[in-house]
């Protein structure tokens, strides 16, 4: 999903029941950038721009991002690259709710 089309989703008009969409922070024990994704019909779009995933060196940087377009928590997903002797019927990561809401 582009950056912008994400940005009128947030922005847009919306009904009584509309919820934010869940917005995950990618990151991998392997890699030193982090990416965003947006659960959209229960499957997770990688944000783009321009074509291209948009990366972040830090958590800090993911999370002024993420406040400047609207939301108050995101779920950082983190990949375990190295674990090779897990069952496949293991899940290969674990989330964790990260609070975006500044004191």
């Amino acid at each position: 999903m582009q950056r912008r089309q994400l940005d009128k989703w947030l922005h847009g008009y919306h009904k009584e029941t509309y919820r934010t969409p869940k917005i995950f922070v990618i990151g991998c024990a392997d890699l030193a950038k982090y990416q965003l994704a947006v659960e959209y019909k229960h499957k997770l779009e990688p944000v783009t721009v321009d074509n291209e995933p948009v990366h972040y060196d830090s958590l800090e940087l993911v999370k002024e991002d993420l406040t400047r377009l609207g939301f108050d928590k995101a779920y950082l997903r983190l990949h375990n690259a190295y674990d090779e002797c897990g069952s496949e019927s293991t899940i290969g990561y674990s989330d964790i709710e990260l609070s975006l809401v500044t004191h």
